[in-house]
């Protein structure tokens, strides 16, 4: 997904809809070492965190922050119950589950990233046990294959979010590892559908004749990338006006789904929560706008 940051388009747009209060997001796996899809919208102060994140070094980096918008458990989010944390050299690719020897032959170069390293046994929870945490709006989730353990056991706190960005497979990377369908499912029984990738990693086949090639034109097979899922994707428009608010949030600094921004104000507009003048003062802050210096031709 091509960057289109813009702090000061996205101070703009939270001051014209004038939310009750700050964005909610619940980050399932917040190792800091991976790209975080909403760090534009923490940067301008337009959303509280709560995260959760059970590798000890991973978590004391979060801690460190000291930041008064960003709260973290040193948790492990799944079914509920004992389990094992396979550590790998890695930390990205630490998971309940276990790498899957054939997948890392299928492809090139990646089998030193899962090697298991260390194994912990460990007490997993349910979203659902967590009273602590505030209703949200976002789920942001990359558990490396367990994420449909926490939809099935979080489905009360589900309830209150708009969208979820998860990381979804193509192939199985962890044995026994739920993939892009097996998530859809689960996620569309919540009432949550597909709207977009922010991205999808290929990679080549692994393969002794690679030398020599150019690899990006080898890179035919997909493995994994992140997925937003929306909350009645078809209904939008008869969301409460303090969901639609969230949601336009989300998608212009979070997703980058500007017609979203576009199509939330719309309704906004006829509904007086904010005046049809001020969505064109939105427009005019998007790069794709045909007086902007870098716009894109027709």
């Amino acid at each position: 997904m091509a960057d289109h940051t813009n702090p000061d388009r996205t101070r703009h747009l939270i001051q014209m809809l004038a939310p009750e209060r700050k964005t909610r997001i619940v980050d399932i796996g917040a190792n800091p070492i991976n790209d975080n899809p909403y760090a534009g919208l923490l940067a301008v102060g337009g959303c509280e965190v709560w995260g959760f994140e059970p590798q000890a070094e991973a978590f004391a980096e979060l801690i460190a922050r000291d930041a008064t918008d960003e709260h973290y458990f040193n948790a492990a989010v799944g079914a509920g119950g004992s389990a094992e944390l396979k550590i790998c050299a890695s930390s990205g690719a630490t998971s309940l589950l276990t790498p899957n020897p054939e997948a890392l032959d299928f492809i090139e170069g990646w089998h030193k990233y899962f090697e298991v390293v260390e194994t912990r046994a460990i007490e997993t929870r349910t979203l659902d046990s967590f009273e602590d945490i505030p209703p949200f709006d976002l789920l942001k989730i990359d558990i490396q294959g367990a994420e449909v353990d926490v939809f099935q056991s979080g489905k009360t706190k589900l309830q209150d979010a708009i969208a979820v960005v998860t990381e979804v497979a193509a192939i199985p990377l962890y044995r026994d590892q739920p993939l892009m369908g097996h998530q859809m499912v689960a996620l569309g029984d919540l009432g949550f559908f597909l709207h977009k990738f922010l991205f999808f990693k290929d990679v080549p086949l692994r393969s002794d004749h690679l030398e020599g090639l150019r690899q990006r034109r080898m890179r035919t097979q997909l493995v994994d990338g992140d997925a937003v899922f929306i909350r009645d994707l078809l209904n939008i428009r008869h969301y409460e006006t303090e969901r639609l608010k969230h949601l336009a949030i989300l998608a212009d600094t979070v997703f980058e789904s500007f017609d979203m921004v576009l199509y939330c104000l719309r309704f906004l507009a006829e509904r007086g929560a904010i005046k049809a003048h001020e969505a064109d003062r939105y427009i005019a802050f998007l790069p794709f706008h045909r007086d902007a210096p870098n716009a894109i031709p027709a």
